[in-house]
């Protein structure tokens, strides 16, 4: 993955289907093994294009299902079961990155907790709506619908509400961090959207080389410029917030994760590389030492890839892939 990536890529999305009826357990001789795979785009696709997750291998799936009651591409989810059970099954929600203005929930960097499905977890892939679409809280909306709708439709799909995880990587990172903090907050919500009064809460978090505090993402981008060929970096989290940040603590503060840290966090696994050239470090030091302030030492866990950049390769190493399927399995009590 270019670093590059999520500031310049644009995402694709097909359109919304219905509410699948839930799944029909097959006969036990006809289940295969699942595969994941990724197919690369073709040779004339724009610069930037990621591989997309190849959805044949995936038997037991319902693809773009729209969480918010309407026909917006933006506004839907990918659901991935195990192979093999009825459940009800522990879901991991994932946030994909792309700067707030770009990816997409089937581009491969869904591919940090895809094999959840192989390990007991259902998954769950959501797009939401992009900065040429709308901005904060606007996003965020969709993030808790989507939420709230797999909550309101666990026994459908074979669920626990009681056991969901939010995960992304980047500006994906965000929207677990602020489901994560901001669990209640009337403010956040849109109950026209769907599902009215069905908790957004999650039971955990991971981020992975995330975005925790706007006013200091502003500052960072601002203080280091980076270019590719004739273009430079946007400055992705004032264009989000609709406002310059560094200048504007306080509107920042509204929309950071970090700000909401509160005895009802849940645990959570934050990742983050020391070289990271895109988001400041520092943020992932900062939302661990907030949480931990309020919740105490360990609700937060920060875990440093020393000298790793943005998106770096070892993110999707094993050692840092089993250390978030072993926090998953700790804050969500699955055996």
């Amino acid at each position: 993955m270019s670093i590059y990536d999520e500031l310049f890529r644009g995402g694709q999305s097909s359109g919304p289907r219905p509410l699948p009826a839930p799944p029909e357990a097959a006969p036990a001789q006809v289940f295969q093994m699942d595969v994941i795979r990724f197919i690369p785009p073709p040779p004339d696709a724009p610069p930037f294009t990621m591989p997309e997750l190849d959805v044949s291998g995936i038997r037991r799936k319902f693809l773009d299902v729209p969480y918010a009651g309407t026909d917006d591409p933006a506004q839907t989810l990918d659901l991935f079961l195990p192979a093999e059970g009825e459940g009800p099954f522990p879901l991991l929600i994932q946030f994909h990155g792309g700067a707030f203005l770009g990816g997409y929930k089937r581009d491969d960097q869904c591919a940090y907790l895809m094999d959840g499905i192989f390990r007991g977890y259902a998954v769950a892939n959501v797009n939401y709506r992009l900065t040429g679409e709308a901005i904060f809280p606007l996003p965020l909306y969709d993030a808790k619908a989507a939420v709230r709708f797999l909550r309101a439709n666990a026994g459908a799909y074979g669920l626990d509400p009681e056991r969901f995880a939010a995960s992304g990587d980047s500006a994906g990172a965000w929207f677990a961090a602020m489901l994560g903090t901001t669990a209640g907050v009337a403010a956040l919500e849109d109950p026209a959207m769907g599902n009215a009064g069905v908790s957004s809460a999650v039971q955990a978090v991971v981020g992975m080389f995330g975005v925790y505090d706007l006013a200091m993402q502003s500052q960072f981008t601002e203080d280091r410029p980076i270019m590719v060929g004739d273009r430079k970096m946007a400055n992705f989290a004032d264009v989000f917030a609709g406002a310059v940040c560094r200048d504007c603590p306080g509107l920042a503060a509204l929309a950071s994760p970090a700000a909401y840290a509160s005895k009802d966090c849940p645990p959570m696994l934050i990742q983050g590389g020391t070289a990271d050239e895109i988001v400041p470090y520092e943020g992932s030091v900062d939302i661990v030492e907030k949480v931990n302030a309020v919740c105490g030492d360990g609700r937060a866990v920060l875990e440093s890839l020393a000298g790793a950049t943005h998106g770096h390769p070892d993110y999707l190493s094993a050692r840092y892939a089993e250390s978030r399927f072993a926090f998953l399995d700790r804050a969500l009590g699955k055996k």
